[in-house]
């Protein structure tokens, strides 16, 4: 497997985590679960076939896109085959990223999968057809680099109010309350979260659950021996209930089941 990740300058740093391609995923399983992060992506399948989303719940449920998507900040899993896999180029927005480069509040495209063609019309087809002809990855990022600044509207940064209580509530081990948290930035609770969701896809809330799962799975990686009561109390759940709750809701599995599971990957599970 050929892995890559590039890192925009400036301004797109501050809204995009990285683009990133992958080609030549090998392994055993036909599918594999894709767990939620809170944060929005593009992916550009390379191939030429469409993209099939399974439900989670129900992999007899599909929808079929053309081969570039958006994905908008979810809070539930879906099931992907692996062989969409094969060679993808994608954008990693941050959380609140996406939201200066749509003609929508991110809310009208959180939880659910989209064809890129209809949030930018026109441009996916020509951006794809580029990136087939690229010569390199690296003139791949280029690419991708300077369809993002052409599509940056200015206008619709994130607000400052909301990227100070992002930053907040990605450390959810803090427990910080939304209610002291829209007075420190100095709106009223239900036009915080009016705002957070408009801007981010999700709720402040949902936000600070999903972020906190994203914690937990990140000490399941480093392999910390504790009992999942240690590990609730140290992520900042109120007890090993709570935690498991929001385990199975975000991903469909107990966290012993993600651990015999899991993979390099931490948002994706194979799935026999």
């Amino acid at each position: 497997m050929f892995y890559r990740q590039y890192t925009p300058q400036p301004p797109l740093a501050a809204l995009v985590g990285c683009i990133w391609y992958s080609e030549g995923l090998q392994g055993t399983h036909e599918r594999e679960r894709l767990l939620p992060n809170g944060e929005s992506g593009i992916v550009f399948d390379l191939r030429e076939q469409p993209v099939r989303i399974y439900d989670a719940q129900d992999r007899a449920r599909f929808s079929i896109f053309a081969p570039a998507i958006f994905c908008g900040a979810r809070t539930d899993c879906f099931v992907i085959e692996t062989s969409q896999q094969e060679r993808v180029i994608g954008i990693q927005f941050r959380p609140g990223g996406a939201f200066a480069f749509l003609n929508m509040p991110a809310s009208e495209v959180a939880n659910d999968t989209y064809s890129l063609d209809d949030l930018w019309p026109g441009e996916a087809v020509l951006i794809r057809d580029a990136l087939m002809n690229a010569a390199s990855v690296d003139a791949m990022f280029r690419i991708l680099e300077r369809a993002l600044l052409m599509r940056l509207r200015s206008s619709w940064r994130l607000h400052p109010a909301i990227a100070f209580a992002v930053g907040k509530l990605a450390m959810p081990a803090q427990n910080v309350r939304i209610g002291d948290l829209a007075d420190r930035v100095g709106f009223s609770s239900r036009r915080f979260i009016e705002l957070f969701r408009e801007q981010t896809g999700l709720t402040p809330k949902s936000f600070q659950r999903v972020r906190r799962f994203q914690q937990v799975l990140q000490s399941l990686r480093i392999g910390a021996e504790e009992t999942w009561t240690a590990l609730a109390c140290e992520t900042g759940y109120y007890d090993q209930a709570h935690f498991i709750h929001d385990f199975r809701l975000f991903s469909g599995m107990t966290p012993g089941e993600y651990v015999t599971m899991a993979t390099p990957h931490l948002n994706h599970v194979p799935l026999k």
